[in-house]
């Protein structure tokens, strides 16, 4: 390896310890830190090695090696298409005014909450509790970037999660019946 890959390997890895110590500022709900992602083009980038790592993180604490490819997509998938749905609730429903891209990035770096599911056994309670944390996480991102009051930003993320516990009730009754 080149001396300058050498460097710029290490100005990368500088440059993810500084967005993995703004995650974790933001997870700490401070509106400075999401101000401030929100604003900073390169933060998609990390936000995107962040959610991967995410699923990586769960595919190793679940002890499932074929989900070190699955985890990663499915982990992005489901970042964007709830990003997308909350966006689409905050600026249609809610009439909020915010891009989505500036929501993405904050709520892309929190993900570092779900580095949580790589601890096996404890990965079920913990990755819940990281669950919940990142709702509350994203109602003040949907809060800061749409501006929301916050009845809104929590109508706006608790609608569509609402919605899809709903559906997966109503999808296990209906497999339960047809066993």
């Amino acid at each position: 390896m080149t001396e300058q890959h050498m460097q710029s390997a290490g100005t990368w890895l500088d440059d993810f310890v500084g967005y993995v110590k703004q995650a974790i500022e933001i997870i700490q709900l401070k509106e400075d830190a999401i101000d401030r992602v929100r604003d900073d083009e390169d933060a998609f980038t990390m936000g995107l090695v962040i959610i991967v790592l995410g699923g990586i993180g769960a595919a190793i604490g679940s002890l499932m090696p074929f989900g070190l490819v699955m985890f990663p997509v499915l982990y992005l998938v489901g970042a964007f298409v709830f990003a997308a749905i909350v966006h689409l609730m905050a600026t249609m429903v809610f009439k909020g005014e915010g891009e989505f891209i500036d929501f993405f990035r904050p709520y892309s770096l929190a993900h570092v909450l779900t580095w949580v599911n790589v601890i096996p056994i404890l990965n079920m309670v913990l990755g819940l509790i990281a669950g919940l944390w990142m709702l509350a996480v994203a109602v003040i991102c949907v809060e800061r970037n749409y501006s929301l009051d916050r009845p809104q930003a929590i109508a706006t993320v608790a609608i569509p999660v609402v919605t899809l516990l709903v559906l997966a009730m109503m999808m296990f009754a209906v497999l339960g019946v047809a066993l």
